[in-house]
């Protein structure tokens, strides 16, 4: 805490000496869809911060990062891909390191559940709200919802006008964005929406010996058509393609002496010994193969609403397909150790939601679902995707003791699963101010695996038999495509509610629920028949606040809560010293109990403020009392907008504080010192704005902290220890136009 009140002044510094408020303007409504119907913020018992497109304008949100340091609560990392994100709601959240692992916390885009995270890692655009749902949501959301949801809505078509804009945006590291969106009616009863987006950044981590990496290389499209025949139907087509080719995901490394001396040998320009080239936290790195990360993905939607008088029907149909394809330096040196090279990844999904909404009567709301969600997923395409390389000899770790070069690895795992759910919700409105809710879910799911991995060694010397078969055990081959593993789980979820007005603007709650996230079989290690984890089930209790204060001046919400998780999912190193990498496995439990704590402020007309505290005084492992990774004491965020007239518009100025605790950001068991770090982050922006122009300039982690998201243990086959930094400072100007 004591950080951030020293740093708050970078967030406040505008406020000035204005300590009286003659007159005071209320703060907006905001309007959320969280139980899967429009109501106000203030009116839903449940604990959601959401960000409207001009919050999302104005605070600069361009992805899920930029909304997890507004969001106390919310935090992302990523490691060698995004398609390993993981995304944490009060440090609950599972890494997607294994495609096995489902995550706790759903990804939805017009209602459409996207069972990879990784998925929404690109650039938001042409955003109308984002909505993040704390606590599980399993009656209305279903199965990997455990810990809460991150709801993205996108912008409808536009029935009145043709309208639109242009955004042209330049920073450092050669940072270029186009950003183009248009709307309009195309009869009285059709309208499109068009929008897309161009990004390109080079790389913040500075390679002595090729390309600089984790730059950026991005594009996607939008196209929407709604047609409106009536007052009764609405039918929103709608679809999207987003693509990246990027030299992404590197980490900055922790080499071991003898292999530092072995780089001295090799007289690197800007890498010399006296540069100090094992600083994990530098941003220079020497490696000799880039970490590519190539992706397409689409996704379509069709979202019919129909007016039945006495109730409202809604269908969503919702079909993603994505590939993706890696290639890294495993080794992390300019040497040819170990490296992978056109791993190959893809999924698709198919899903169909009926909902029935409905109020009988002033006493009684209902709603009723059906779900089904079909998804496949896989890893590998039967082809060799790790190799190991001519200088294996000068590997510090044992994988000279193991392998030639010219070894490879090869394989190929499919996940299938189905999903049937069937749900209801129920409220009471026991007179004016009471209001009693209970739901209930039923999921059905099956699930094969087809896992297939083998060595192929090269032939060893005679008398080497034994290193080959050693080589061959650590990759812990496995081919169960021919008889696939087969799993079957039923689970029901459940959610009791109660909520009470008190006076005009305020309103407490109580609830109990249940979330489940599925099992699977993990990808990595293990026999056939020791491949299986099980459902994670948690259970959350949750006393809340909503009210608005000050003729709606003061917006305070407070929630207390605690998750009880039982089977937790975790991916940690294997235990088997003959095998590498990581294993899936069911914890015995974990608990998580905190307060999270939402302040919004306009004490004068032309300043909001805005302040979120998430406290956490558990978050661990019961068995062992490992903390949680990414879960802290305390973390909170700072946010303060001043506007003033100026010309035929208004000068604004934005600053933004986010802070986190000391936090663990490894999966090892015995982490270090090296493995917990605290993070602070300030962003600031300037600009001047009326209804056809705005125009800014930003900066981005201008403290310019060094800070990783993640941290991985000693590799037992090259030595080193890696650590995936966050971009450092960055600043920019965006030009604005609406038309």
């Amino acid at each position: 805490m004591i950080k951030i009140k020293q740093r708050a002044f970078a967030v406040v510094f505008a406020i000035g000496g204005a300590s009286s408020v003659a007159h005071s303007a209320a703060l907006e409504e905001v309007i959320v869809t969280a139980t899967k119907t429009s109501a106000s913020l203030q009116d839903v018992p449940v604990a959601v911060q959401a960000f409207s497109a001009e919050k999302i304008e104005e605070a600069n949100i361009n992805n899920a990062n930029d909304v997890a340091m507004m969001t106390p609560s919310l935090t992302v990392t990523s490691n060698t891909t995004p398609f390993n994100t993981k995304l944490s709601v009060r440090g609950l959240g599972t890494p997607q390191n294994d495609p096995a692992l489902e995550p706790a916390v759903g990804l939805f885009v017009d209602g459409v559940f996207l069972g990879r995270s990784g998925l929404g890692m690109s650039d938001l655009t042409d955003i109308e709200r984002i909505e993040v749902l704390q606590g599980p949501q399993g009656t209305l959301y279903g199965k990997n919802t455990n810990a809460g949801l991150i709801s993205v809505v996108t912008k409808r078509p536009n029935f009145e006008e043709t309208e639109g804009f242009i955004k042209v945006e330049a920073g450092n590291y050669q940072m270029r964005k186009l950003t183009l969106a248009s709307t309009g009616p195309l009869n009285d009863t059709m309208a499109y929406r068009l929008s897309s987006s161009i990004h390109q950044r080079d790389g913040y981590l500075e390679n002595a010996v090729g390309p600089d990496q984790n730059d950026a290389d991005d594009w996607n499209v939008q196209a929407k058509m709604m047609w409106e025949p009536n007052d009764r139907l609405t039918v929103l087509l709608s679809g999207a393609r987003t693509a990246r080719n990027a030299n992404c995901c590197a980490p900055d490394v922790l080499h071991s002496e003898e292999m530092l001396g072995k780089l001295d040998e090799l007289d690197i320009e800007g890498y010399a010994r006296d540069e100090d080239p094992n600083d994990p936290y530098d941003y220079k790195i020497a490696v000799n193969q880039p970490s590519a990360f190539q992706t397409e993905s689409d996704l379509v939607s069709l979202k019919i609403d129909y007016d039945l008088d006495w109730a409202q029907l809604t269908a969503i149909t919702g079909w993603n397909d994505h590939e993706y394809t890696t290639a890294g330096d495993s080794d992390r040196t300019p040497l040819d150790i170990l490296y992978t090279e056109g791993q190959y990844g893809a999924g698709n999904s198919l899903s169909q939601e009926l909902q029935l909404t409905a109020s009988p009567s002033d006493v009684i709301d209902y709603q009723l679902g059906l779900f089904y969600y079909q998804q496949e997923i896989q890893r590998g395409d039967g082809g060799p995707f790790a190799f190991v390389g001519s200088d294996i000899d000068s590997s510090t770790g044992n994988a000279k003791s193991v392998a030639l070069p010219g070894d490879e690895l090869v394989g190929q795992h499919i996940w299938d699963s189905d999903t049937f759910a069937v749900y209801t919700q129920v409220t009471w409105h026991l007179g004016e101010r009471l209001h009693l809710t209970g739901g209930l879910r039923w999921t059905e799911e099956t699930r094969e695996a087809r896992l297939y991995l083998e060595s192929f060694p090269v032939e060893r010397p005679e008398g080497d038999e034994a290193q080959k078969e050693y080589f061959a055990s650590i990759t812990t081959e496995i081919d169960t495509r021919n008889n696939p593993l087969k799993r079957n789980s039923e689970n029901v979820d459940w959610m009791l509610k109660a909520a009470m007005d008190v006076g005009d603007a305020s309103m407490i709650y109580i609830s109990a629920a249940t979330g489940s996230k599925s099992g699977n079989f993990n990808g990595v290690n293990g026999a056939a028949d020791e491949r299986e984890f099980d459902d994670e089930d948690t259970l959350s209790y949750e006393l809340g606040l909503k009210s608005d204060l000050l003729d709606n001046s003061v917006r305070l919400n407070i929630a207390v809560f605690q998750t009880e998780i039982d089977n937790y999912q975790s991916q940690k190193a294997s235990e088997d010293a003959d095998t590498t990498g990581t294993v899936v496995v069911n914890e015995d439990a974990a608990e998580i109990s905190g307060v999270d704590i939402q302040l919004d402020a306009r004490p004068l007309p032309n300043l909001t403020l805005s302040a979120g505290l998430l406290y956490l005084y558990k978050y661990e492992l019961t068995e062992t009392a490992r903390p949680l990774n990414h879960a802290a004491d305390f973390s909170g965020n700072l946010a303060a907008t001043l506007v003033f007239p100026l010309a035929d518009g208004m000068l604004y100025l934005r600053g933004d504080y986010a802070y986190q605790g000391e936090h663990v950001h490894t999966g090892v068991p015995q982490f270090s010192p090296l493995d917990v770090s605290d993070r602070e982050l300030v962003n600031s922006k300037i600009g001047w704005r009326n209804e056809q122009w705005n125009i800014s300039i930003w900066g981005k982690n201008l403290t310019d902290e060094a800070y990783a998201s993640a941290s991985t243990s000693y590799s037992g086959l090259s030595g080193q220890k890696m650590f995936f930094l966050t971009p450092p400072k960055t600043y920019g100007a965006t030009l604005r136009y609406n038309f």
